[in-house]
């Protein structure tokens, strides 16, 4: 049996309206809103994955950066670490000191000579001065930490 032309008009006009009808945009995200939904920042760090020694692994400082700082490629955070670490390293070795806000301060130390003993023979040998790294902890961190 062949279907009524009446409701096969109607049906022809409820199609019609469906596919007549303007498609809705999606409102379009300001470059801010974008930035600000991409970098989120996180002020927790994560556990390190080696519960034994309880110490990062280079890969995961990288990704705790990454969230602190709200960055979105790992390359950032990691060229971020390698720019900071070159910028100590080259300070330190022309005798500066280098303040690391809310941590501390490194600087380089020359120590003395001195005479010292070898434990497994007694033997008196002497100790050429040389330049050691040092680290004074803020009093900051002596008292979130300690």
């Amino acid at each position: 049996m062949a279907k009524k032309p009446a409701k096969l008009a109607k049906k022809a006009k409820k199609v019609a309206k469906k596919v007549a009808k303007p498609v809705k945009k999606a409102p379009a995200k300001s470059p801010k809103m974008v930035a600000a939904a991409s970098t989120s920042k996180a002020r927790v760090s994560s556990k390190p994955r080696n519960t034994s020694t309880l110490s990062y692994t280079q890969s995961e400082f990288v990704e705790n950066i990454r969230a602190f700082c709200g960055l979105t490629k790992r390359s950032q955070a990691r060229e971020l670490v390698d720019d900071i670490a070159s910028f100590v390293m080259d300070s330190l070795k022309r005798g500066y000191k280098v303040p690391l806000m809310g941590l501390g301060k490194l600087y380089v130390r020359e120590s003395k000579a001195r005479q010292g003993r070898n434990p497994a023979t007694g033997e008196v040998i002497n100790i050429p001065k040389r330049k050691r790294v040092k680290f004074t902890a803020a009093k900051a961190l002596k008292e979130r930490v300690l």
